[in-house]
């Protein structure tokens, strides 16, 4: 049987038709397209047109091709939303979660409700990205806007409701707004009546699993044949994560713009040594809860490579790039890729090297040593955010299991392996698309559940184990 994921990240997008028959999966690429936020104004959006019209033309694009969908579903980044009125318009187009309106934000929001007391309620990490200080800046200083406000919708529900005209808020995208009781699993009323926010405007919580309906006649009037639409782990990193085959001793590494590293539990940890170490508790698949730290990934490379494009002058292929780093000797220069410096700056070689300037440290002066120092780094990071992983969950991590488009990254991995002195597992490049399949398969019945589908990944991908050296 056919799936189709529309898999939407930060950067791209991706139509996948997934085909799952004799206890394998395969995949097949059938859209890929752009997604590049707009400045307009002093204000950085989503062209959120741009991708409902791209998603269209991958649902084409695969019944094109002649696949016969059982279903599709939406996973896409977290936090980021859009506004409806009472008639079910959207209220101008999302607004990036990298736009400045939330500076400032978590210390007016501290005013009212602790940090402490705010994990206790949503174990979230505290980033000015989150949604409660997205939703807070406009309650201060876009007032007139909220009173046009009847439901807000995260992306991948905002999607689903102009498919198919239903509406409601996915568990585990809601997880990242930092406004879901940890606990309960549904929204903390009080948290939105201390912030003065209306608890009108949120839709009820629907669980992984479910089938939400089929696809709207104005779409099926397009040529497109009435497709069910399921509702799965909507935030990228509970697809991804949730069909990796963990054991009790193994981490995960979501790797790529963000980092993600962390464990799966069945209930949140809440406690105080979790919340001054960044960790946060976020929704997953299968009743489970994704206990991690969200890191600055490999945003700080990507970035570097986006200034050698526009110079053009020599290669800057990753191939190249990361030949060029293993010719530098190890541990010259170190950044924390989660200072703020790296956050939004004019030039990236710029803001590493000053960063190194100020630290006494080395300045990377070639691509090579500017990307090994990112690589380095990061590896470095990981260890540091491992060490405390363990001590607040109380247990010793055996193997790490690195998926996203930094497990391709065989230099990085290596980094990886030597740095916590660990097992390292790749082998599952498109685990987001996957984990939505998988979730659609077990909704539509063809597969019995998770464990089911876990093997059907051990049957269909190679994995690569990276030791310490």
């Amino acid at each position: 049987m056919n799936y189709l994921a529309i898999d939407l990240g930060a950067g791209s997008g991706r139509a996948i038709v997934g085909t799952i028959e004799n206890g394998q999966i395969r995949l097949d690429e059938v859209h890929r397209f752009n997604n590049k936020p707009v400045k307009l104004g002093d204000t950085l959006y989503w062209n959120f047109l741009s991708l409902y019209d791209n998603i269209l033309q991958g649902i084409q694009a695969a019944v094109k091709k002649g696949y016969q969908l059982q279903g599709l579903a939406v996973d896409t980044w977290g936090v980021d939303f859009g506004l409806l009125d009472k008639q079910g318009n959207l209220i101008g187009n999302p607004v990036c979660y990298r736009d400045s309106r939330t500076d400032g934000m978590p210390a007016l929001v501290a005013g009212f409700v602790s940090e402490a007391e705010m994990y206790s309620h949503t174990g979230i990490q505290q980033l000015a990205i989150n949604s409660i200080y997205q939703l807070f800046s406009l309650e201060n200083n876009h007032a007139a806007t909220l009173s046009m406000v009847d439901k807000v919708l995260f992306i991948p529900d905002l999607i689903n409701y102009f498919l198919t005209g239903k509406m409601f808020n996915e568990y585990t995208i809601a997880s990242t707004s930092q406004l879901l009781n940890a606990e309960t699993r549904q929204w903390d009323r009080g948290l939105f009546d201390t912030l003065g926010l209306n608890p009108q405007w949120m839709s009820p919580i629907q669980q992984p699993g479910a089938v939400i309906g089929s696809l709207k006649q104005e779409i099926v009037a397009l040529g497109i044949p009435d497709i069910k639409v399921f509702a799965v782990g909507s935030h990228d990193t509970a697809s991804a994560i949730g069909i990796l085959p963990l054991e009790a001793n193994d981490a995960f590494l979501s790797s790529g713009t963000w980092s993600l590293l962390g464990v799966l539990r069945d209930e949140p940890v809440l406690t105080e040594e979790a919340r001054v170490n960044d960790f946060t508790n976020e929704g997953g698949i299968d009743n489970k809860i994704l206990f991690m730290r969200n890191i600055t990934g490999l945003w700080l490379l990507q970035q570097l490579i986006a200034e050698w494009e526009k110079e053009g002058d020599t290669p800057y292929d990753y191939d190249y790039l990361l030949s060029e780093c293993l010719k530098i000797s190890a541990g010259k220069s170190i950044v924390d890729s989660d200072d703020p410096v790296f956050n939004h700056p004019v030039s990236m070689r710029k803001a590493i090297r000053e960063y190194c300037r100020k630290n006494g440290q080395v300045v990377p002066e070639t691509k090579g040593e500017l990307v090994r120092c990112v690589l380095e780094s990061l590896a470095l990071k990981y260890r540091a955010v491992m060490e405390k992983l363990q001590a607040c969950t109380k247990s010793e991590i055996k193997k790490l299991f690195v998926v996203g488009g930094g497990s391709r990254n065989e230099v990085l991995n290596r980094f990886i392996a030597n740095a916590l002195n660990m097992e390292v597992i790749v082998g599952i490049t498109e685990a987001t698309a996957i984990g939505n399949i998988i979730q659609q398969a077990i909704a539509n019945k063809q597969i019995k559940n998770l464990a089911e589908g876990h093997q059907i990944i051990k049957n269909s991908f190679t994995f690569v184990n990276y030791q310490p050296e």
